[in-house]
């Protein structure tokens, strides 16, 4: 018998769904059968698979080692299991986190982490470093955040980034940590309730009037996006096709010269590459930005954008605005270019 205590950030979870993340290579049926027979236990008793799991309980699991090791998946063994069949030895998550010094050797600073409880962490990621891992065998953010929270392999509660930035955007990331966190995070996502507000430096003087809203100094962007293609980049139309998806963008110019405009955009949508393939099809690319046009002869070394303000719902923190500062390169590429950004 081996038994896992169930953490704070696993509970929520159902007793079904906990069982088939430890049990990570043993399809439903098998899980199903496990409970009906009580190979799978919950507190010492039967229980239902739809049971919702609280901080505290205890899951065993009576099989033997070699079932529990192949249905595990042996790469992801914990360390000490005995090799008794009724070790009786139970297994509690651990969250390391800014006390395990490999994180910083790693890439994962803590001076970035804008936000952290039990539940959540928002960071500001830097440019270079990928939202999740793509197959390249680089490190990711999400692979940083595993090692920053102590993740050892076998817990069911995996942290995980919940939302996406290119690679040389730079700005907030939302974590989730526990499961609690995870699901009100991604439902949040899912159903566009959380706003996102970018900060960009586009080529050329931006022409308000072809798109503010009566009334207002917000100009109001609609159009269609492709899915990406082969070269991983999209495609926009500013009329209804076949296979694209409408995309709505606000956008508002804090300053400008004839040469860029700095400003603030709001994605009422969310989809991959939609301020980048938007703003180059009204023609002011986002500078540096060389896949969607912006030109070699501009200097920065990558796209000057920056995801600067995530406003969540009600429901999440009680509203929290979330902030994460100008970096650098954009703030002195605005400067080399002619708009002071010390007072915008």
């Amino acid at each position: 018998m081996t038994e896992y205590v169930i953490s704070d950030k696993e509970e929520g979870l159902t007793l079904y769904k906990y069982a088939s993340r430890v049990l990570k290579e043993a399809k439903g049926g098998l899980i199903y059968k496990f409970l009906r027979n009580k190979n799978i236990e919950l507190n010492g008793r039967k229980a239902d698979s739809r049971t919702i799991l609280k901080q505290g309980d205890k899951v065993a699991f009576f099989l033997s080692d070699e079932t529990f090791g192949k249905l595990l998946g042996s790469a992801d063994m914990p360390k000490g299991i005995p090799g008794s069949a009724k070790s009786g030895r139970s297994y509690e998550y651990q969250d390391r986190s800014a006390s395990d010094k490999s994180v910083a050797a790693s890439g994962f600073k803590t001076e970035r982490i804008l936000f952290e409880d039990d539940d959540f962490l928002f960071y500001d990621k830097p440019a270079g470093l990928r939202t999740q891992g793509d197959g390249s065998g680089k490190l990711s953010l999400n692979d940083l955040l595993l090692k920053y929270t102590g993740y050892d392999g076998h817990s069911a509660c995996k942290p995980s980034v919940c939302n996406r930035l290119d690679t040389n955007t730079t700005g907030i990331v939302l974590c989730g940590k526990s499961v609690r966190g995870l699901q009100v995070l991604n439902k949040a996502v899912r159903e566009h309730r959380i706003r996102k507000y970018y900060r960009a430096v586009l080529s050329g003087r931006f022409d308000t009037n072809a798109y503010t809203m009566p009334g207002t100094d917000v100009c109001h962007m609609v159009s269609y996006i492709s899915p990406s293609d082969n070269e991983n980049r999209v495609y926009i139309s500013d009329a209804p096709k076949n296979g694209y998806k409408e995309i709505i963008t606000d956008l508002k110019v804090i300053a400008g010269n004839d040469r860029i405009t700095y400003a603030e955009v709001h994605l009422i949508t969310g989809r991959k590459h939609q301020i980048r393939a938007q703003m180059s099809h009204i023609g002011h690319p986002v500078a540096g930005d060389i896949k969607y046009g912006a030109g070699t002869d501009m200097d920065p070394s990558r796209q000057m954008l920056h995801s600067f303000r995530i406003e969540l719902p009600e429901d999440i923190l009680d509203g929290m605005t979330v902030f994460a500062p100008i970096p650098s390169d954009m703030m002195e590429y605005m400067g080399r270019n002619g708009i002071d950004s010390m007072g915008i």
